[in-house]
């Protein structure tokens, strides 16, 4: 399932899409959730699918640390209000540093769970033809 991505959207409202489907996705998987999980294949599926994700966070971690950097560089970061001008100076600098360190696990996280995808990749459900026509999502 591919659906496209709306244009106007900007990336916080994007990634906070995105994690509202994970949420979705994790309250589906429990018992007398729908559509949940309804066949082995359905779980690696859904592993494939995080894979992706997984694959895309150290990226996207590091663009928004990229991000800070340039704006702290050319002025645009100032403080909140009450705050002083070294207090947003050092949250950057500590933002972009826990960004850098989140990237480098999502790395790890999207190797694991790329290698689960691998692994998982030919199951099927037992006594249950594999194929497009035997899913009941269709």
């Amino acid at each position: 399932m591919n659906r496209p991505v709306p244009p106007h959207l900007s990336a916080a409202e994007l990634t906070a899409e995105a994690a509202e489907l994970i949420r979705a996705a994790g309250l589906g998987t429990r018992e007398g959730g729908r559509p949940g999980l309804l066949h082995p294949a359905d779980a690696a599926e859904a592993v494939g699918a995080l894979a992706g994700l997984a694959g895309h966070l150290p990226e996207l971690l590091d663009q928004l640390a990229t991000f800070l950097s340039s704006e702290q560089a050319a002025g645009r970061i100032g403080p909140a209000s009450g705050g002083t001008e070294f207090d947003a100076i050092r949250a950057a600098r500590d933002a972009r540093e826990q960004l850098y360190e989140a990237g480098r696990t999502a790395a790890l996280l999207a190797a694991s769970v790329s290698a689960a995808a691998a692994v998982l990749a030919p199951l099927g459900a037992v006594g249950t033809p594999v194929g497009p026509a035997a899913s009941p999502h269709a």
